[in-house]
Formats: structure tokens, sequence, C-alpha cells
């Protein structure tokens, strides 16, 4: 699977990261609020070893940093890559809380999922969140991704989606 390595969306670009972002790439995974239902902060060790595999790449996973177009500043993270099911593709997404509820997770989102199911041989993408994690799940019905699947897996509920057969560039 070959994912694009850049991606512009109205108001961002998704990119590679580059090693000047290993400080902003330390905040995110670092930041309580942002892994509040992914476990919680990545231990720095793992986060070195992360940053560092991200750096390198993958082949069959997209790996983006998401700024804003107008001055560059970095916002987020969203990967897309084999889900623990081995059989679907599985995005995920991480945003600076100073960035929520403005739109760009759901514009960064909805354009990575248009470029893996436009630009790829992929014909649907999966998304696993905590059902505690209410704008995850609002953000994941905004981009018309489907709730498939309730179950119970690192201590807590999780619910997975899939986009819709008929997904069109915009929800």
């Amino acid at each position: 699977m070959e994912f694009a390595t850049h991606l512009e969306a109205d108001q961002l670009a998704l990119r590679p990261l580059a090693i000047d972002d290993a400080k902003f790439f330390d905040q995110l995974l670092s930041d309580a609020q942002v892994r509040a239902f992914l476990g919680g902060p990545v231990p720095e060790a793992q986060r070195i070893a992360r940053f560092d595999a991200y750096l390198r790449g993958a082949k069959g996973v997209g790996i983006w940093l998401v700024c804003k177009s107008l001055d560059q500043e970095p916002i987020g993270l969203i990967t897309l890559n084999q889900h623990q099911d081995g059989t679907n593709y599985e995005i995920s997404y991480e945003f600076h809380p100073d960035c929520w509820g403005k739109g760009f997770a759901r514009e960064a989102v909805n354009r990575v999922l248009q470029h893996a199911l436009e630009d790829t041989a992929l014909t649907e993408v999966i998304a696993e969140t905590q059902k505690a994690n209410h704008a995850s799940v609002r953000l994941l019905r905004t981009v018309r991704m489907i709730e498939i699947e309730q179950l119970e897996r690192y201590g807590a509920q999780q619910l997975i989606f899939i986009t819709e057969p008929d997904r069109c560039s915009e929800p």
C-alpha cells in the first residue's frame, strides 16, 4: 500500500514528520488531555522510539503531521496503518488541545480518508475509539463513518467505526 506523503486541505497541510518536529511530537504524546482516551501519556523512551520510527517511515503506513496552511504551525498527527485485527486499515489521530473544536481534526481526517479511498486500493477504513470519547465519536460520525461494533478492550468500552460504502469526498 502506498500513501501520498503530502496532502492539502482547505486550511491544512499534511506532511511527513521532520527532525524539527521532535518538540511538538514530544508535547503531543506526553499531554494528559490528548492522551486521555489513548492509554495516557506515552513514556519518554517510547516517544523517542516512536518518533524515530515515524521519521524513517514504514511501507504500508501513512503518517502525516497536520499543520495550519497559513503559518505551517503543527497542530496534530494522523496515522493510517494496519489495525490490530490484521485485516483492516485504521485511521488514528491526535490534535493539540488548543485546536480542539475548530474543525481542524474533521478537515484533516476527512482529507486522509478521501486520499485512502480514492487514491489507493483501500475500499474501507476503520477507526477505534473509546465510547467515553464523545468528541472522537462525534468526529467519526461527521466524516461519515458508521459504528459497526462495540467491545471491551484496554479496560474500556470501545467502538469500531467503518467508512460508509458510498462515502463521497466531502461529508
